[in-house]
This record gives structure tokens, C-alpha cells and sequence, in this order.
């Protein structure tokens, strides 16, 4: 009998935090503020890819840039897109199951190889803003058509 209780005492708890989980509501949509507005300037987050570091600045006017240890690399992005939006090269969101109006995905262009004239060579990220924190971006990138994980955290105003 005391098996019994204890088991449906741990089902209930387990009921109660799902039900709490699924009744969560979502953030509501984001805007372009919220992945580059800390400043005038614009945010900055540290962000790391496949073990590589770097400092990853998003300007207001759209554009970008990513810090490395081998110097600066200009970047194009588009935010606040919706998971199901293709963008350059046909692709959705990763993870994409549905469609949302959240707006939360950001996708960017690096420019490694510094050939401004062809945005075939960059290499694209493809991720989320936390919808509850705005706070950090976690998705994937691809390298010689390898995908690879990326996070950026750590946002702060570009001073």
C-alpha cells in the first residue's frame, strides 16, 4: 500500500509540473531590439562554435561583426524571422515542426575568407533568441556542409 501511495504521489508531482509547463505562455513576439538594441551601438554576446570563440557584435542597422583571435569579420544578418521563413539558400529554421510568430530566429552570414563579394563562401548560423530571457542565441552552423552547434550568451550593450 505504502509503494502504491509513494508511486502515485511521484505521478501526481509529475502531472502538476507538466501541466504547469504546458500552461506556460510564450514570450510574446520578438523585434529587432531585442537581439541588437542594448545601444546606439548596438549588443554583444561571447560566442562559441565547435570549440572556436569569439565576440559577436549586432548593430542596429543590421549588420555585424564577429572578433576572433584572427581579426574581424564582417557579417549579414536577418532577425526576426519565423521558423518556417526560408532564407538565402532555401532553408527553414532548424527544428522546424511548425509554424510560430514568435519571431526569434536570427540568421547570420560570416565572412571568414573577407571576400565581400561573395556571399557564397560565408558561413551561416541559423538560431534562436531565448523567448523568455532575450538573453542568449543557441542554434547550428555549417561548415563544408557539416552541421556544428553554436550558443551565444553573455549579451551586453556595445559601449
Amino acid at each position: 500500500m505504502k509503494s502504491i501511495l509513494s508511486r502515485l504521489t511521484a505521478l501526481s508531482g509529475i502531472y502538476v509540473a507538466a501541466s504547469f509547463l504546458a500552461a506556460t505562455p510564450a514570450a510574446a513576439q520578438l523585434n529587432p531590439a531585442d537581439f541588437a538594441g542594448c545601444s546606439a551601438k548596438g549588443c554583444q554576446y561571447r560566442i562559441i562554435w565547435d570549440g572556436h570563440q569569439g565576440t559577436l557584435q549586432l548593430f542596429p542597422n543590421a549588420g555585424g561583426q564577429l572578433i576572433t583571435a584572427n581579426g574581424r569579420h564582417k557579417l549579414t544578418l536577418t532577425s526576426t524571422v519565423d521558423p518556417q521563413s526560408k532564407v538565402t539558400g532555401g532553408h527553414t529554421g532548424p527544428g522546424y515542426r511548425t509554424n510560430s510568430n514568435l519571431r526569434h530566429r536570427i540568421v547570420f552570414w560570416v565572412d571568414f575568407n573577407n571576400t565581400p563579394n561573395n556571399r557564397n563562401d560565408d558561413q551561416m548560423f541559423d538560431g534562436y533568441m531565448m523567448t523568455q530571457t532575450k538573453n542568449a542565441i543557441a542554434g547550428i552552423t555549417w561548415w563544408r556542409n557539416i552541421p556544428f552547434g553554436f550558443y551565444a550568451d553573455n549579451k551586453q550593450p556595445i559601449r
